[in-house]
């Protein structure tokens, strides 16, 4: 049985990418943009480059840790009984409060 389908992902791509944004800017715009030596093309491809990476990073984590929390009985049947959106805003924010 397959947990997730492409709008329960795309919800939780679109969720993880808010949460770590927000902490990429506010960690990595003040380093980057103070950076010497770096034209303003290489800071935001380095800034980019970093969110990105940062991002993929959360997301499977994210993904990884909800399959492990699926494996107790009481969350598989309160996760399939929410709708595709609430699904992918659960899956996107397991590692909010962490």
């Amino acid at each position: 049985m397959s947990f997730y389908n492409i709008s329960i992902l795309k919800q939780a791509a679109k969720t993880s990418f808010i949460h770590v944004s927000l902490l990429v800017a506010l960690i990595g715009i003040p380093i980057v943009f103070f950076r010497d030596g770096l034209s303003f093309v290489e800071q935001l491809i380095l800034f980019i480059g970093l969110l990105v990476f940062f991002w993929l990073a959360y997301f499977l984590l994210c993904i990884a840790f909800h399959r492990y929390n699926l494996r107790d009985e009481d969350n598989r049947i309160a996760y399939l009984e929410k709708n595709d959106i609430e699904k992918g805003k659960e899956v996107g924010s397991l590692l909010e409060g962490w």
